[in-house]
């Protein structure tokens, strides 16, 4: 479809592997630092279309400035906390936008499933755990050394 996937990842292993699922542009944030810098580089000045903002108050600001005119922000996750409001005058500027994900209905869960059955999109599953070892998998889950989902069994 002509997309090019920007990785970002503290880990070579993780985007080794993000480059084998289709990434094309991979960063390590912990030896890039300045990310939003190399995204604006690595896109020749226009910015990422659509960002998947996971972080917070620690990588917002760099979200903001990494997004294309017109890109939107979707913000998923809060994983370094709330803290400092961003400067959103630039999202103003480029006439981009923020958008909040929940996580939604059985509905939308139902409808969800279904197109990933019929797209046979398969999710990239990291390791599976019985309903025993909960206690593991979420000792797993805070190493943050997973590449995919963790999955509980019932």
């Amino acid at each position: 479809m002509g997309a090019r996937a920007i990785v970002l990842s503290s880990s070579d292993e993780k985007l080794e592997h993000a480059k084998a699922l289709g990434g094309s542009i991979l960063i390590n944030y912990r030896e890039t630092p300045e990310w939003d810098v190399a995204v604006m580089e690595a896109t020749a000045g226009e910015g990422a279309s659509h960002i998947l903002e996971l972080g917070g108050s620690g990588t917002y600001d760099r979200s903001v400035r990494s997004v294309a005119s017109g890109g939107k922000i979707v913000q998923i996750g809060v994983l370094t906390g709330f803290g400092p409001k961003p400067d959103l005058a630039r999202l103003q500027m480029e006439n981009a936008d923020i958008i909040g994900v929940t996580v939604g209905s059985v509905e939308h869960f139902t409808a969800m499933n279904a197109f990933l059955t019929q797209q046979a999109i398969r999710p990239v599953i990291d390791d599976v755990f019985g309903l025993d070892d909960v206690a593991q998998a979420l000792t797993h889950l805070r190493r943050q050394a997973h590449f995919g989902k963790i999955v509980v069994t019932l």
